[in-house]
């Protein structure tokens, strides 16, 4: 009975392993030695299987050819001991990131946060895993066991940092991060959040409202009818960019007149929820964003991450006028782009964490760190329409505003 529970629990381990590498991630600068084992458990599991069977007739001798086994670290189908000369596992640091359910490959926000920790791990010689789940569940599925990995203890002294950046599992981080103030080796990395963790682990927030204010006031000189496409009316982030461009665009800092009509327009602004609820409203289907483009009358603003994208994309395909988002672009169809720049925020926040002082326990990076910014790309006819109404002393007024805004907002 004893050798039947061993190999059952011989079992269930490998192939828990076998689950483990098969997780959507990025692996190419874990160690080769891991990578090795990892792909070698997977390949040997069905004789794995039939070993374990052997065990519980077989006695110590089975054993010992199961722990042979997982020991084995080479390619092929050869069963061998590890030898001693081979290289160890990497000591270096191990940054770990999970994203929103298909978050990665949005080439804004989220693709920003990937190019920022693989800077920061080349110039600090870290290795990465980045993993990007398919659905809310395989999310949760990460995020439980890296907290029970923390919790549990870990069997060496590597440092390591887990970044997450879904919004769509606060309750869970909030409830869980307590266990990261037990682990000398484990640190927590929480983007983004006004509000900071009451235990374990760290905080960063990079407000949106004031660059969204300043290019809010700004847009009405160049469109006077624009539509806010925003993700959710729960996520603290998107709330706070939606209403800071419509503060801002109501700002009368000028009033735009059309001579040949003899007629002022007025300033029109629709705001448009893709889902109800906090980490939902970041994916579109193309059907779908075809028809809010075909039902927009003027501007386009897209704060929905990867649905911003898309959404942003076809815009250049049917000619529509939008604000990049993220994204820095100069085409007929984008004059201005709204930008967080969230790769150089987390390269600071690892730079930190590497750091004797470690990462604060929340940081707030905005339009006065020069975290975000506007940029303008304006040919001949929309400069011309630019400058007719804002002057360089006008610009100045409105950024200083902005950011004087966002501290109060911030504060409220």
């Amino acid at each position: 009975m004893t050798f039947a529970i061993l190999a059952v629990a011989v079992l269930l381990s490998a192939i828990a392993w076998s689950l483990f590498v098969q997780w959507r991630m990025q692996r190419r600068k874990l160690d080769e030695s891991e990578r090795e084992v990892a792909d070698a458990i997977s390949r040997h599991i069905k004789l794995l299987s039939a070993v374990a069977a052997v065990l519980v007739t077989k006695g110590s001798i089975a054993l010992a050819a199961v722990m042979m086994l997982a020991a084995c670290t080479k390619e092929g189908d050869t069963i061998y001991e590890w030898d001693p000369d081979e290289p160890k596992a990497s000591a270096a640091p191990l940054v770990t990131v999970i994203y929103n359910a298909d978050a990665l490959g949005d080439r804004s926000y989220n693709d920003l946060i990937y190019q920022g920790v693989e800077e920061a791990a080349a110039k600090y010689g870290l290795r990465t895993m980045q993993l990007s789940p398919t659905s809310y569940e395989e999310g949760r599925g990460y995020l439980q066991s890296m907290f029970q990995t923390v919790s549990q203890g870990l069997n060496d002294s590597v440092r390591r940092l887990f970044i997450v950046c879904a919004a769509g599992y606060d309750d869970y981080i909030r409830q869980n991060s307590h266990l990261f103030d037990s682990n000398p080796y484990a640190d927590l990395l929480y983007l983004e959040t006004p509000e900071p963790l009451a235990s374990g682990g760290s905080t960063l927030y990079l407000p949106y409202y004031g660059a969204m204010y300043e290019a809010g006031a700004i847009r009405p000189a160049l469109n006077e009818q624009a539509k806010l496409i925003v993700s959710n009316p729960e996520d603290q982030t998107v709330v706070g960019a939606a209403k800071g461009f419509s503060d801002g665009f109501y700002n009368n800092y000028y009033r735009v007149e059309y001579e040949e009509y003899e007629t002022e327009w007025e300033r029109h602004l629709e705001t448009f929820y893709l889902a109800e609820h906090s980490g939902e409203g970041y994916n579109i289907a193309d059907s779908t964003a075809i028809n809010l483009i075909n039902d927009t009358w003027g501007t386009i603003i897209p704060i929905c991450g990867g649905a911003g994208y898309t959404i942003m994309y076809l815009c250049d395909l049917m000619g529509n006028s939008y604000v990049g988002i993220d994204v820095d672009r100069f085409n007929f169809n984008c004059n201005m782009s709204i930008l967080k720049h969230v790769d150089r925020a987390v390269g600071l926040c690892i730079s930190q964490w590497l750091s004797p002082e470690g990462m604060p326990k929340h940081q707030v990076l905005g339009l006065k760190e020069g975290y975000t910014s506007v940029a303008l790309h304006l040919d001949d006819y929309y400069s011309e329409e630019y400058n007719k109404y804002i002057t360089e002393t006008l610009r100045q007024q409105i950024h200083e505003d902005a950011i004087r805004k966002e501290e109060e907002y911030e504060k409220r």
